[in-house]
């Protein structure tokens, strides 16, 4: 490549990383800035750091009592979610057993249907089984919602893993459930990291449902907390941008603990073993 054109080359690559960047430093500044300060100085980092607004939108915010929630909702979620795109993922990459197509395409059909379509019809299931304002209604909905994509994703891992590995195992003895638990989920721990990435962002995220079936503030996730907020209390720039902050500072986390398995789920099951 021409020493110019390599030149012009990382040039725009650095200006769209700057422009991709800069929102998220632009909110981080925010946070630590007064009002006053806010309203002079909105492009440059502020020119005294305070924490005040950390503290307002703690206590004023009530993000620990959102926190806590999600710290309930999400990992007994995650479980469930788990559970379900593994086994229907093996169930529909590797077993052979009847309307096996029919049922794999509706699982896929229902991945096209957006969260604001499904939200009434939903609802109103709910409420019938008494499960509104509930860990458990929550925790249910998110789990049919989003294991679709994920039953999709293990089924077509799984179904990159050479068949002679579980005819192997059925010869010796092996029971469909060892085979699952015992080699083809440690075979797929890449793309289980991978789901867990997923299912943890959109868990954390995930609005509609929450602002439909968490109807006491006690019960709210962070993200309807967040939403909710505004609406309250009419609160500041700089103290929304410290709630923004405080918000996001746990799924970073995740995303930098897992981040290793992204590149790996991606390319996960491309290939024919």
């Amino acid at each position: 490549m021409d020493k110019s054109l390599k030149f012009y080359t990382y040039l725009v690559l650095i200006l769209f990383a700057l422009v991709s960047i800069y929102p998220l430093f632009h909110v981080f500044i925010t946070s630590f800035k007064l009002v006053d300060e806010y309203i002079e100085n909105r492009v440059f980092p502020p020119a005294k750091w305070v924490l005040d607004n950390y503290k307002v939108a703690i206590e004023q915010g009530h993000l620990l009592s959102y926190f806590w929630n999600n710290a309930i909702l999400i990992p007994a979620a995650m479980l469930f979610y788990l559970f379900v795109c593994v086994a229907a993922g093996f169930a529909f990459g590797r077993l052979r057993f009847r309307l096996r197509l029919p049922l794999f395409l509706a699982t896929l059909f229902l991945m096209i249907f957006p969260q604001m379509l499904l939200s009434l019809q939903i609802f109103q299931i709910c409420n019938k089984l008494y499960l509104t304002d509930t860990y458990l209604g929550v925790i249910l909905v998110w789990t049919a919602y989003f294991a679709p994509f994920g039953t999709y994703i293990m089924a077509t891992y799984f179904n990159s893993i050479p068949y002679e590995i579980i005819e192997s195992a059925r010869v010796d003895g092996a029971s469909t459930w060892r085979i699952l638990s015992q080699i083809a989920t440690p075979m797929a721990l890449p793309m289980i990291g991978f789901l867990v990435i997923i299912g943890f962002q959109s868990m954390w995220n995930e609005l509609p449902f929450s602002l439909l079936l968490l109807q006491s503030m006690e019960k709210r996730t962070v993200t309807l907390g967040i939403a909710m907020i505004q609406g309250q209390y009419g609160i500041s720039d700089p103290i929304r941008a410290a709630v923004i902050v405080l918000a996001s500072f746990i799924p970073i986390l995740v995303f930098l603990f897992f981040q290793k398995y992204i590149t790996t789920g991606t390319y996960a099951g491309s290939l024919k073993g």
